[in-house]
């Protein structure tokens, strides 16, 4: 009976040659998929393709420098050479330029602040540039710039700031000069936000300066760049307008290392005599052969690059024309301002990538 019982060695055999032999097969042709769900795949099923909602940041990142091998491979693993910055394959045209602007406020003080339509319509124009900067503010009222911020951000979740410089100019007509910034598009270094040195007052405004970065791609590949806000006295044009060169020379080495330096501001000049007689063929202007008034008379108001260093400027800029886009009469323009805001467009990744 007990022998009747026991296994046969034979079978004892062949059952577990079946189990190896089985082993092997599955280990060669199959894979487990998956942890909360396991599933069992063929390993020659093909990677699934990303869905056009699938955010590619959680994909792959690339070897932007190295166009032989295409091959994906994962951030953390890959060995960087030095001086190697890494690129999100994220493409460019999915985060917006940055729009810088410059608009003379024609005098902007508690009066115009204090008018409701005026007040709101100038703050509807502002809210459409991401960097702004304001000439002709009238220094009466230190907490203008702060409270027009404040209206800024009441009711659709805007973040605007602002950098503001001391008054400036002569006593009984003192301005302030200001950047306005969205902190969603660029972050500020306020550690680096100055005043240009002028002893000898040859400029009756003194320049403000801000330092920026673009707040989207990842820090070690977003544009980074100084601002300048330039106002210069109708008076005294042809002498201050002649320092400009200097100006922009004395930012860019000012010790930051930073080489891309957008000036904008009120020259009162016109893009021909700031390139060609003055700041030099090297400089792009981004108002070219367009007024910047609203009677559509001069151009005064620019922004100005040096197209050999700041290959961020993509070519795009002009006048914004308010009076004709929201149809208004000249009376109503002139309650904002004489001078259109004047525009320029940039990308967000440094260099232009």
């Amino acid at each position: 009976m007990e022998d009747s019982r026991r296994s046969s060695p034979i079978l004892v055999l062949l059952t577990i040659g079946l189990f190896v032999g089985g082993g092997l097969y599955f280990a060669q042709h199959y894979k487990i998929a998956g942890l909360d769900q396991i599933q069992i795949k063929p390993k020659d099923e093909p990677a699934p393709t990303p869905s056009p909602e699938t955010d590619l940041d959680d994909v792959f990142f690339v070897n932007s420098l190295d166009t032989a091998d295409k091959s994906p491979t994962t951030f953390s693993s890959y060995a960087k050479p030095a001086g190697f910055i890494a690129r999100q394959t994220v493409p460019p045209r999915n985060l917006k330029p940055i729009v810088i602007a410059s608009w003379a406020l024609s005098g902007f003080g508690p009066t115009k602040f204090a008018d409701d339509q005026t007040r709101s319509r100038v703050i509807r124009i502002l809210r459409k540039f991401d960097v702004i900067a304001l000439q002709q503010i009238t220094a009466a009222e230190r907490d203008l710039v702060p409270r027009l911020t404040d209206a800024m951000n009441e009711g659709n979740g805007a973040k605007f700031d602002f950098v503001m410089g001391d008054p400036t100019g002569p006593v009984a007509q003192s301005e302030q000069l200001a950047i306005l910034f969205n902190q969603n598009r660029v972050r500020i270094d306020r550690s680096q936000t100055y005043t240009v040195a002028d002893p000898q007052n040859q400029m009756t405004y003194d320049p403000l300066v801000a330092w920026f970065r673009a707040a989207e791609p990842p820090e070690q590949v977003a544009w980074t760049f100084s601002m300048v806000n330039v106002r210069v006295n109708l008076a005294r044009a042809p002498a201050e307008v002649a320092l400009l060169p200097g100006v922009m020379s004395s930012v860019r080495l000012d010790g930051r290392g930073e080489d891309d330096v957008v000036m904008a501001g009120l020259f009162q000049a016109d893009d021909t005599y700031l390139v060609k007689r003055v700041m030099g063929n090297g400089v792009a202007a981004a108002v070219q052969s367009l007024p910047t008034d609203i009677f559509g008379r001069h151009q005064t108001s620019n922004l100005l690059v040096d197209r050999n260093r700041t290959n961020e400027f993509i070519g795009r800029g002009g006048p914004f024309d308010f009076l004709r886009k929201d149809n208004l009469s000249l009376s109503e323009a002139e309650a904002i301002s004489s001078h259109l805001p004047v525009t320029g467009e940039f990308t967000v990744w440094e260099g232009g990538i």
